[in-house]
């Protein structure tokens, strides 16, 4: 009978022995595995110290898997998995063992909980050993890291209640799901907490999908998902899927912003490319659940020839759950492209780098870049309004309010105003206003206090870091209404001359039938006096 727990200092060659021996995985396969290598930089990145083992674990997920598939194996594999704890510091058997024959005090159990970076799930299987992965992010690097995704999950170590915000991962299991199932089991994880649908496990998406596609291959073992079955499975938790073509860098870049910042995460379609040779040599499709940015460039990039910027420009990096990787995986828009063959003729596309090996696995870290296909969106069914309509409106508003600027009539602005477009509730709108240090008075309560839907758009205009103007758009309206709901504005000479000119003719008059006609209209009517 083993021991409940042991504890070891955290070293990366330990962590593969253990995964090797808890697995019954060979340890060349463990060393074999993307997540040795990224595991070893991403321990060492969070500053991890120690490792609790905690044998005889019973993880949910897995359990559903080996019920519908393992246990009707004629070889027996184990059902009970074991947990790995990490912690920042360095503890002993003796602080636990203190911990469990004393009980807790309050010394004891902050020492613990200060120190938590998070935990992995091990499966008991021949090589898919990554089961369940709840680790703590990178840090924020001075606001540069975002994941807005992340949400809080509690783990019981002997009774001690432990928390971690995360976002779960999992390996792919090869049998009972595809990369694209582990991406749609992360992404779920998301959108359960922030649109209160149940949480399916690996086989059951896999089960999902393969309802309706009777013909496409056996359920299980799953070869894989395509487009239309991961749809498919984001209907059958009650969300509804939206499909975009990301293959170019600003609409990737403004979309995966405006949802995560929103707090939803999605799945990103992708090819992957070995780039050794002179020419991209096509490996394979693959899917990734995004679930973060870095807003590593200084300056926002225009907009083609409108001038127009847009804070998710300045993205230079994504953080990705890949399953043959490891969680919140680096993705970097580095700029270069990749030249591949297609169809007799040489083609040339944007790509983002990966921790991919090409050259069949043997290549360096890296050597196989991603070129994005298509992004996929789980929004609720109320949601109806979309980025690209928000952000046309908000492109020809910035037009008109730059074409003021250029002719002197707002003097205070000595630069071109950057934009931030993002989905959000109405909670947490009004919890930012709450804190905002800028509005004041009779103005900020009936901001407060007005009436809004749930989910609406969010479009800031900012000069520098400090926010000039909100536009607020009712995401759960139809195009054909007055979708846009009103202004937030946070300076008075400005919110003046907007008021004052909306209500000029001359002045509006190529833009009124606009996508920002909407807006200037409301400016038309506010009351000049009322600011």
């Amino acid at each position: 009978m083993s021991q409940p727990f042991e504890i070891f200092e955290y070293h990366i060659d330990k962590l593969s022995e253990i995964l090797a021996e808890k697995s019954k995985a060979s340890l060349k396969d463990i060393n074999k595995k993307l997540h040795s290598h990224y595991f070893e930089n991403y321990f060492d990145g969070i500053g991890a110290r120690t490792i609790i083992v905690e044998n005889d674990y019973i993880d949910r997920d897995f359990l559903d898997d080996y019920a519908e598939y393992y246990v009707k194996c004629f070889k027996r594999y184990r059902r009970k998995c074991t947990r790995l704890h990490f912690f920042r510091t360095s503890l002993s058997s003796e602080d636990l063992d203190a911990l469990l024959s004393l009980g807790p005090d309050d010394l004891s159990a902050s020492k613990f909980q200060k120190a938590y970076l998070g935990f992995i799930v091990v499966i008991p299987l021949p090589r898919t050993v990554i089961g369940r992965t709840c680790l703590t992010a990178y840090p924020s690097d001075s606001g540069r890291r975002n994941f807005p995704i992340l949400r809080p999950y509690q783990a019981n170590l002997f009774g001690l209640s432990l928390q971690i915000n995360s976002l779960a991962f999992q390996e792919q299991d090869m049998v009972v799901a595809a990369c694209a199932t582990s991406a749609l089991w992360s992404v779920f994880h998301g959108t359960g907490m922030l649109f209160q649908h149940s949480i399916p496990s690996p086989v059951e998406i896999t089960k999902a999908a393969t309802d309706n596609f009777p013909i496409e291959d056996r359920a299980i073992p799953s070869h894989g998902l395509n487009y239309a079955q991961m749809a498919y499975v984001i209907r059958s938790v009650g969300l509804e899927p939206m499909l975009v073509d990301a293959r170019d860098h600003y609409i990737l870049k403004s979309i995966l912003y405006a949802y995560l910042k929103g707090s939803i995460p999605l799945i990103m379609g992708i090819n992957l490319y070995d780039v050794t040779g002179k020419r991209g040599r096509f490996m394979g499709k693959h899917a990734v659940a995004i679930t973060g940015y870095s807003l590593g460039l200084s300056k926002a990039k225009p907009f083609s020839n409108t001038g127009f910027l847009l804070r998710a420009s300045r993205i230079d990096k994504i953080y990705v759950h890949d399953d043959q990787v490891g969680p919140f995986a680096r993705m970097k828009f580095d700029g270069k492209k990749v030249v591949f063959d297609q169809e007799k003729e040489t083609k040339e596309a944007s790509s983002i780098s990966t921790s991919w090996r090409g050259d069949n696995g043997n290549g360096p870290i890296g050597s196989a870049r991603a070129v994005a296909e298509c992004v996929l969106v789980p929004i609720y069914h109320k949601i109806r309004i979309t980025f690209e309509t928000v952000h046309d409106s908000v492109l020809f508003f910035d037009l008109f309010f730059e074409q003021l600027r250029k002719k002197g009539f707002l003097p205070s602005l000595a630069q071109r105003i950057e934009w931030e477009i993002y989905f959000t509730t109405i909670n947490e709108l009004k919890k930012d206003l709450l804190n905002s240090k800028i509005l004041k008075g009779l103005y900020r309560k009936n901001a407060l206090t007005e009436s809004m839907p749930r989910f609406i758009w969010r479009a800031t205009a900012y000069t520098k870091d400090s926010p000039v103007l909100d536009l607020l758009f009712d995401a759960t309206d139809i195009e054909q209404g007055n979708f846009f709901l009103r202004a937030i504005e946070y300076d008075p000479l400005i919110a003046m001359i907007l008021r004052i000119v909306a209500k000029e003719e001359a002045v509006v008059e190529n833009f009124e039938e606009s996508p920002a006609g909407r807006i200037l209209e409301w400016f038309k009517e506010q009351p000049i006096e009322s600011f």
